[in-house]
């Protein structure tokens, strides 16, 4: 349903030498479309005022009260972020198959390493290309939250609902930049496709065996 691609234009190293394009496929429009549905059931139930809902009437409650969304952020990210981390590596069914603890901690070192590359600019170059993919990064986690601050998250509830960690699949390409930018570490040759290969494969059995472990 959702697709990004990096498509990079270098001098041969294998990283982007001056220019990288990051195309994104409606990533939030995903989230728009899950937290109006979700914001819609809550109405159905009426336990909450309609305004609640309203985006432009919460853009007005965010100016005379500042603090409410960037609190709400922060409980429901010191709250929930390691679901949210499961929810992102993956969790089978109608998430509630979690797969094997083991699982999480090697993918997310697999997934950690491979973007690890050296990369043949400047200093300055790399410094920008850092700055510039960390604040896309940063900008999108904080748009999702602030969707569903707006059209999902009544005020008397102290986090922001509904966001999940398969929202943020969208902007790994662009972690990946980042991290390739900040560690410029060149791993040898051949590990990068092993790592995938690796990781893919721990997956796909992992998932495999969640499920027959559920259902069997």
């Amino acid at each position: 349903m959702q697709s990004a691609q990096v498509s990079c234009h270098g001098n041969g190293s294998g990283f982007p030498a001056s220019s990288c394009r990051l195309s994104f496929c409606r990533p939030c429009g995903w989230s728009l479309v899950s937290a109006e549905v979700g914001a819609w059931r809550l109405q159905k139930e009426g336990h909450h005022p309609l305004e609640h809902f309203d985006p432009l009437w919460k853009l007005f409650y965010m100016w005379e009260h500042p603090y409410h969304f960037p609190l709400a952020v922060w409980r429901a990210v010191s709250g929930w972020g390691d679901r949210l981390w499961q929810e992102l590596v993956g969790i089978v069914g109608w998430q509630d198959i979690l797969l094997p603890t083991w699982t999480y901690l090697v993918l997310t070192a697999l997934l950690f390493l491979v973007p690890l590359q050296k990369l043949q600019v400047s200093g300055a170059t790399r410094a920008r290309v850092a700055v510039i993919s960390g604040l896309v990064v940063l900008s999108y986690v904080m748009l999702v939250y602030l969707i569903f601050y707006l059209t999902y998250t009544p005020l008397d509830v102290d986090h922001v609902r509904g966001v999940q960690g398969r929202y943020f699949v969208i902007v790994l390409p662009v972690a990946a930049i980042f991290v390739a930018t900040v560690m410029n570490r060149e791993l040898p040759s051949t590990f990068p496709s092993a790592i995938a290969i690796t990781g893919s494969v721990i997956a796909g059995v992992a998932t495999v065996e969640s499920l027959f472990r559920t259902h069997l």
